[in-house]
């Protein structure tokens, strides 16, 4: 069981997780974005410091310059999808939306954000935002299909992100088409965060980490396992969306069965509105399909799910299964088979334990 956060490191995460439940998903931003993300620039959704991957990997400004130039930073939280399955075929939609102490420190760190990321080429061309004209916005003629923008709107930055692959193979970039796209990023995620109270500074350490205690019945694998990268974290059905593998289809599956929680420390929990829902849930996320076959269930758990991954290796678990215990359903991941067995036995053991 977990109760009130014991660090301020840990309660800005929690912030984060709070935040991701109203920001925007992909989907909603542009219908096309259906697709999750690739695993590596998926595996990251909430970060506390400029340092992470999430920044990281989108900008190419110095991370300790963004720290030493702003203040106030306490959290952040990444909207990101694809419109394809087929990388060259889509265009990534990325929308890193950070959460600032003050108005000022928001309005300082988009602009601070937008210099440093515009100095770190020479390339770089400043591009406006009719819609917005407060946003700082680039392209670089050098990487077509690109576009980078910051716009402060209250407390928060929305940072957005755009990598058309298409335009980068023709080697023509259709900036209108990129700038509305980033307009509605901004229309939508703005909308979206107006529903969010966030905490000041001040006020975090007062925050529970757990919600319901669903995060407290997942079992706890991220630490132990290089392929499990990612905070853990517990969220509403809107902000567990962020974290699905199949959004589009799960925004259906999650709203027919009446899942109000989804929790994640390397395997997921999801809480539904009865035992026959989890039991759908559990079903559903443990059908075999193109490229996942059959795998046996583990001894004593004949309910139990499993499939093998046998598509394309690239940053791809090997083994999953699923298992559902009263209105609960779980679904578990490793590289071994034998592995993954003694995941589920032991998540299916500590769901029955809670009862």
């Amino acid at each position: 069981m977990y109760g009130k956060v014991t660090s301020l490191e840990q309660a800005k995460a929690v912030e984060a997780m709070r935040m991701g439940n109203y920001v925007a998903l992909p989907m909603e931003i542009d219908p096309e974005v259906t697709v999750a993300p690739p695993a590596m620039s998926g595996a990251i959704r909430l970060f506390t410091d400029f340092g992470s991957t999430v920044i990281k990997g989108r900008m190419r400004a110095d991370p300790s310059r963004l720290s030493e130039l702003t203040t106030g930073f306490i959290s952040g939280f990444v909207s990101t999808g694809q419109s394809n399955v087929k990388g060259g075929l889509s265009y990534e939609l990325d929308n890193v939306v950070m959460l600032f102490d003050t108005e000022l420190d928001a309005r300082t760190a988009a602009n601070v954000f937008a210099d440093e990321e515009f100095g770190a080429d020479s390339e770089n061309q400043p591009v406006e935002l009719e819609k917005y004209p407060s946003a700082r916005a680039q392209v670089n003629p050098g990487s077509p299909g690109m576009f980078q923008s910051w716009y402060a709107v209250g407390r928060f930055v929305i940072a957005t992100y755009i990598y058309d692959n298409v335009m980068s193979a023709l080697e023509t970039a259709d900036s209108a088409k990129l700038i509305s796209r980033a307009e509605t990023s901004i229309d939508k995620i703005s909308d979206s965060l107006a529903e969010y109270a966030p905490l000041r500074l001040d006020e975090l350490m007062d925050s529970e980490i757990d919600m319901d205690g669903v995060l407290g019945l997942v079992l706890p694998t991220v630490t132990d396992d290089g392929a499990q990268r990612g905070i853990p974290g517990v969220y509403n059905r809107h902000g567990g969306l962020h974290l699905s593998g199949s959004p589009a289809e799960d925004a259906v599956l999650f709203e027919e069965t009446g899942v109000d929680r989804i929790a994640w420390q390397g395997n997921f929990v999801y809480r539904a509105r009865d035992e026959e829902a989890a039991q759908r849930i559990a079903e559903e996320h443990g059908k075999v399909s193109k490229f996942l076959r059959r795998a046996e269930s583990p001894q004593g758990l004949p309910n139990a799910q499993c499939t093998e991954y046998v598509g394309p290796a690239v940053h791809a678990i090997k083994y999953y299964c699923t298992v559902s215990f009263g209105r609960y359903a779980a679904e578990v991941a490793a590289s071994q088979l034998t592995d993954v067995h003694q995941r589920i036995s032991a998540q299916y053991a500590i769901l029955a334990k809670s009862k």
